[in-house]
């Protein structure tokens, strides 16, 4: 039979930490998440939250910040815009762990029988709400393939033209499902920039001023700027992490893209002007003046510059409580 002392029999003794360690201190939480309002949108949102960290060709890097963006901005979908999960594309976080692939990319925006088609359908039929809107966030890489802005799928070879999905597509797709009288607004976040270093990079180097005064160049109207080259369908709102011919960063100070750290913060209420409605032009702002003054300290030759196209940037997003 076992013999147990009891309490009086028992001694405690003073254990000190040895001088090499430290007592475990609590794993902080993310500022980005803690606190997040609940705000009002004028309808039912849909919202399609995906990206690409890590690809099967090993021969093209990815951001370790891709991950942690998909996450919190997941999280803000869910907690801040109060989109359900069934609401969301993909339903289930995990679905699009391992990457989306170009044919992940073909059936979720396919315009007739689609992931994000068939979620409307059911949001439609379901919630009883006569119209939507879609709210898209993309994080990962992009690159110019026969001239051709495209996104990066995660099988995507090198040697395969095909297996890229350029940007004219995506826009092909998402005007075929905007022509649907109960869709309204679609808005795309896109942490992305189309110079991957596994390709044919195309960056233009920040010149320094020259002493000589020098004669402004005329520039020809008929030939498109370079951001027009991802010029959206009229009536899709598009923030770009950057131009074509820069890079976007990770934040110094977080695990996020410059742009989605900053896009975060003005979706929780910074970029507010005082009057607790958020519009388009007000997010891009906020978002483009603390990328520009960030990546202008850090990357003075090669800055990152956000880029807004909307037909009504008065449009209100949401509205805080």
């Amino acid at each position: 039979m076992k013999y147990y002392k009891n309490a009086s029999q028992l001694k405690a003794y003073d254990m000190p930490y040895p001088v090499t360690t430290e007592p475990t201190k609590p794993k902080l939480k993310n500022e980005l998440i803690t606190s997040l309002p609940k705000v009002s949108t004028s309808r039912q949102t849909i919202g399609i939250v995906f990206g690409n960290h890590k690809f099967i060709d090993r021969d093209i890097p990815g951001k370790a910040s891709t991950h942690e963006n998909v996450r919190l901005v997941r999280n803000y979908f869910h907690d801040l815009f109060g989109i359900e999960n069934h609401q969301i594309v993909p339903s289930q976080y995990w679905f699009f762990n391992d990457g989306v692939t170009r044919k992940d990319f073909g059936k979720m925006f396919n315009p007739d029988v689609g992931y994000i088609m068939d979620k409307i359908q059911s949001s439609l039929n379901y919630s009883g709400v006569d119209t939507l809107d879609l709210i898209l966030y993309y994080s990962g890489e992009g690159t110019t393939i026969n001239g051709k802005k495209c996104l990066v799928p995660q099988d995507a070879a090198m040697s395969d033209e095909f297996s890229f999905y350029p940007i004219e597509e995506l826009y092909y797709n998402l005007s075929k499902i905007q022509k649907l009288k109960r869709v309204r607004n679609i808005t795309l976040f896109m942490d992305v920039d189309f110079n991957n270093p596994a390709f044919k990079q195309n960056l233009m180097v920040k010149e320094e001023p020259s002493k000589k005064k020098r004669k402004k160049k005329k520039i020809d109207p008929n030939i498109p700027l370079p951001e027009e080259i991802i010029k959206p369908p009229e009536g899709i709102t598009a923030l770009f992490a950057s131009n074509i011919n820069q890079l976007s960063y990770t934040h110094p100070d977080a695990n996020n893209g410059m742009f989605t750290y900053y896009l975060l913060r003005g979706l929780r209420g910074e970029a507010d002007n005082g009057d607790k409605s958020v519009t388009v032009a007000e997010l891009h702002e906020f978002i483009s003046k603390n990328v520009q003054d960030t990546t202008g300290r850090l990357y003075s030759e090669l800055p990152q510059v956000p880029l807004l196209f909307t037909s009504d940037p008065d449009r209100i997003l949401y509205r805080l409580p």
